[in-house]
């Protein structure tokens, strides 16, 4: 029975809800239930997004240092916990779990903060480290010491990449370094978990200590012919038994008795390879192919498998693509990857279809093995990679294994050249392996399961020659080959098989004709189709990577095949630190297969708007014809500037540009074009343009955004030369006017939020605009603005601005004149505004505002405000009722916000109330819950936004984060809640 005083704590900090674990808490045996560890037992542990876990230990008085650092060595060594809370009567401590543990006062070096167990401490506990702080991510903005780069997996990686590069140092190549150090961990993990035993390691090599036979080479060949005897030669390959020379094995023996390499100094060894979960030591070798050589300094690492443009999967991505396909199966089905690489994805599908397996029968080794042996399959052109994959997974396999004893029982099959394939995916199936295993009735055999990560990078021009004599069956991808081993993979499959692969992102938001044609052909071959938009994670999900990512999922749920499903995954300062991400029911939006091939820009707009920008964007583009038609009806195109190019490539004549002025990437300011700029001076460059694209007046945009969402335009009175850097239109002089006004509508916030909601790149993973981007701009007629009251306000502000620099009131000026051009009314405008705001958080500053807690008083009330309006016009057609809003006026420190709404009879004016509740905010959900008869805490799991109907009222509770409670959002959902009022929904 779970003690009282844990009970408490835990209900004051919302684990626990109506004397019942909260969604996500285990308690007591349950929470015991499964966990292999060495002396660590919790009392109850939280479990959210990834594997994350909280545990929770209770003892009557605080555990002495000894025992405490022991607890900690081991939650760090199984890798997922950022957070141990130890408790007693008195006084909560929270320990980081992701703090490596050190050999001496351990508990203070990695205490994050103490709490006594009394009423404004439990609070400030709450605010902290309570469950909804934990899955809104509010912990990690207020934490900042407990990260994922000190965790067991990435520490780990860190020190094997220096053991590995002194054994490479040391003449070892780097496949055989690879290999003894696989060796070393492998054994190690059978001796940590007693797998082979202390007598039976002396029997073999007169010592217990593998780090004492390492330096013995004569021990270690016996023990290496031992292991390849007794486990097969995929895990222990017949090679392996002469071990490597004595002064490699002595690098791997100072490694596990944790002798620094540079001052020859024995430290402390934190690892428990019997603790470390088996999927993190799979992830730690898949990261083995990006090691190579050691970064130069202020340069990326370049490797091998980087050039491939193959890139780390990491976990958080296996388990979203694996927790998708795998959903409501049994355990019965055969998994594929095609680029398996060492194996990640396939590792952790064995262990869930052993799982599934498991809750329908008792698990035995021969399941297991059946399994393994019968329903994963994988495919690299890397042998090494491969050996990797069978390594992990045999290790997984004993991992699984009820009994894993004795060692004799324990021999494997070979899964090379049976279930794992070293090739070409693309030709696999004609090698000798592929053909008696992969062809089936003269056909590719089928898999129900198809995921993986292929190589997604661009080779240029020779990479896309290289591919297109492939005889690849969908239309041509300007880049990248993903879409290529996707269609591949097609021919693996059934009508059911179910697809989970990660992409570039770029040909589905491609600006270019031909990679959006691609994408909507992969998208029809395989519907129904889901995407995940992962570009927003570029910075440490994929880090390194050329392109951003996306996740395609394909037939693993029920929706209308001609349906397009879009997840737009938000960043969030937890992510970097904690290796997840949150995904709220407004991230997903639907789009028709038709409505995007109509207007390819659509999936973009669904991706980075909503319901509002979708209508804005159609209503703009239905009234007024793009910019290049505009310009092409006045005789002028929007042109690329001059390219100058490397010495020897400047082979073309530009002595007709010498005597004029040359712009350069960073001359050009707000809507203006510096007077003393230098002569063009060169004969020759390598695309130097035609004469009259830079002739005056000539309109100037520059192609990457200058540190902030509004782009950068200006005209210049005089001929100049324009760099590449630029995109140039040259007016004629009868619409000099005109091009000065579409300089402001262009330098506007509505240019920002359209570029966001429609641009190839902006916004996934480049601040810069493509030349097509800037000529789909909804434009009115240029023969006409200079005429019209606000294209004269804009040019008298235009004006002005070439001389001084705007302010921020000259911006909401400029805004407001080019928003009375295209006649937008006030819910439009707000749309408008706050695309601009979210355009800005393609920048560091902007994301951070973006999650900052939302004030009350202030950003809260606003969104009310807005919320009530659109209200107030749907009800004011009868005027018999009206309605009003309560803001709970929560601490800054609160994860959550809450805005009730109320329905009221007669007809009064919209008003909002700052409301102050008593209590801490699990106090206030308490006394909701008891009003609305609804269980509010555990319906927030996993939605983290809700709107509860109740009568005559609605309540709204959302993350504290400034992006939930934007006036913009505000729209959206009082649209929502018109149309659930109208089905009659309640809760």
């Amino acid at each position: 029975m779970t003690n009282t005083a844990l009970r408490e704590i835990l209900s004051a900090t919302g684990y626990m809800a109506d004397g019942e674990a909260a969604p996500g808490v285990l308690l007591g045996e349950e929470a015991r239930l499964g966990r292999r560890g060495r002396s660590f037992t919790p009392d109850a542990l939280w479990r959210g997004q990834s594997s994350l876990t909280v545990y929770f230990k209770f003892t009557s008085s605080p555990p002495a240092d000894a025992d405490l650092a022991a607890w900690r060595q081991e939650i760090w060594n199984e890798g997922f916990a950022p957070l141990l809370w130890i408790m007693s009567p008195d006084r909560i401590d929270l320990y980081n779990g992701f703090g490596r543990p050190r050999p001496e006062a351990d508990p203070a070096q990695n205490r994050l903060a103490t709490f006594l167990t009394i009423a404004s401490g439990l609070e400030e506990l709450d605010a902290l480290a309570g469950r909804f702080a934990m899955e809104t991510g509010q912990f990690w903005a207020r934490t900042k010491q407990v990260d994922r780069k000190t965790a067991v997996d990435q520490q780990l990686l860190s020190d094997l990449a220096v053991l590995e590069s002194d054994l490479v140092s040391a003449n070892l190549v780097r496949d055989e370094a690879q290999a003894l150090i696989g060796r070393a961990i492998f054994t190690q993990y059978l001796l940590d978990r007693d797998i082979i035993t202390a007598e039976r390691m002396n029997s073999l090599c007169g010592t217990a200590r593998l780090s004492a036979a390492l330096r013995d080479r004569q021990a270690t060949s016996q023990l290496f012919q031992w292991l390849s005897k007794t486990f097969n030669g995929d895990m222990f390959p017949p090679s392996s038994a002469a071990p490597p020379a004595t002064e490699h094995l002595s690098r791997v023996a100072n490694f596990l008795d944790a002798v620094d390499p540079v001052s020859g100094q024995t430290t402390f060894f934190p690892y428990q390879f019997d603790v470390i979960p088996v999927e993190l030591i799979s992830s730690i070798y898949e990261q083995f192919a990006h090691s190579g050589a050691a970064p130069i300094a202020g340069r990326a690492r370049s490797t091998e498998a980087t050039r491939a443009g193959v890139y780390y999967t990491r976990l958080p991505v296996v388990s979203l693509i694996l927790d998708e396909v795998m959903d409501g199966l049994d355990g019965e089905q055969t998994v594929l990857d095609l680029t398996c690489g060492s194996g990640v994805f396939l590792v952790e599908a064995f262990r869930r279809l052993v799982h599934l397996q498991g809750l329908k029968r008792p698990l035995t080794r021969k399941g297991i093995r059946k399994a393994l042996y019968s329903q994963v399959y994988g495919v690299d052109i890397s042998e090494a990679a491969i050996r990797v994959a069978a390594f992990s997974l045999y290790l997984a396999a004993l991992e699984l294994d009820p009994d894993p004893q004795p060692p004799e029982g324990l021999t494997f099959e070979p899964l090379i050249g049976r279930t794992l394939f070293v090739g070409d995916a693309r030709t696999i199936e004609q090698t000798d392996a592929g053909t008696e295993h992969l062809i089936e009735d003269n056909a590719l055999k089928s898999f129900d399961i198809i995921v993986g990560n292929p190589p997604w990078s661009f080779k240029g021009k020779a990479g896309t020659a290289d591919r297109r004599k492939g005889g690849q069956t969908l239309p041509a991808q300007p880049r990248g080959v993903g879409l290529d081993f996707l269609m591949r993979a097609v021919e693996f499959a059934n009508p059911r098989t179910r697809f989970g692969m990660v992409l570039s992102a770029t040909p589905f938001f491609s600006a270019s004709k031909t990679g959006a044609s691609a994408a909507r052909h992969v998208v029809r071959a395989l519907g129904p189709v889901t995407l995940v938009n992962l570009s927003n994670l570029r910075s440490w999900l994929f880090e390194g990577a050329a392109m951003p990512a996306i996740v395609l999922f394909a037939r693993h749920r029920p929706q209308p095949t001609e349906t397009l499903t879009i997840v737009q995954v938000p960043w969030s300062p937890a992510g970097p630190r904690s290796h997840t991400f949150e995904i709220a029911p407004s991230d997903i939006v639907r789009l028709s297969l038709d409505d995007w091939e109509a207007r390819p820009t659509r999936l973009k707009t669904a991706a980075f708007g909503r319901r509002r920008d979708l209508r804005l964007v159609d209503d703009l583009t239905d009234r007024h014809q793009p910019l290049g038609e505009r310009l092409r009806d006045l005789g002028t195109v929007l042109g690329d500037g001059l390219i100058l190019g490397k010495a020897e490539n400047r082979n073309r004549d530009a002595a007709y540009l010498t005597a004029l002025d040359y712009l350069q990437k960073d001359d050009l300011q707000p809507f203006a074009v510096p007077n003393d700029l230098p002569l063009f001076g060169l004969a020759a460059a390598q695309w130097p343009r035609d004469r009259a694209l830079y002739k005056a007046p000539l309109l100037l945009v520059k192609e990457f955004l200058p540190g902030e969402p509004r782009p950068l335009t200006a005209v210049s009175d005089r001929d100049l030369v324009f760099a590449e850097a630029f995109f140039g239109a040259p007016f004629p002089a009868s619409h000099r006017e005109a091009a000065h006004i579409l300089a402001g509508v262009l330098g506007s916030a509505l240019a920002a939020w359209f570029f966001l909601m429609t641009a190839g790149e902006f916004g996934l993973y480049k601040r810069r605009l493509f030349r097509q981007d800037v000529a789909l701009l909804p434009t009115p007629d240029l023969n006409q603005i200079a005429g019209s009251d606000a294209g004269r306000k804009i040019y008298a502000l235009e004006q002005q601005f070439r001389t001084r620099a705007p302010n921020a009131k000259d911006w909401i000026a400029l805004d407001e004149a080019v928003f009375d051009l295209y006649d937008l009314d006030a819910d439009d405008r707000i749309v408008v505004r706050d695309g601009l705001l979210k355009a800005g958080w393609q920048w560091n500053a902007g994301l951070s505002d973006s999650m900052t807690p939302a004030d009350p008083r202030e950003g809260v009330a606003a969104y009310a405000q807005t919320f009530l309006a659109v209200l107030d016009r749907w009800l004011s057609a009868r005027r018999q009722r009206s309605v009003r809003a309560e803001v709970f006026d929560l601490r800054g420190t609160d994860a959550m916000r809450i805005v009730r709404f109320v329905l009221e009879d007669g007809a009064k004016a919209p008003d909002v109330e700052i409301v102050s509740p008593d209590g801490s905010l699990a106090a206030v959900f308490g006394r909701l819950e008891d009003r609305m008869k609804v269980p509010l805490a555990s319906a927030l799991t996993g939605q983290r936004e809700l709107r509860v109907h109740g009568r005559n009222e609605v309540v709204i509770i959302k993350p504290a984060a400034r992006r939930h409670w934007l006036e913009s959002v505000a729209l959206e959902d009082a649209d929502a809640v018109i149309a659930e009022s109208f089905a009659g929904r309640r809760h």
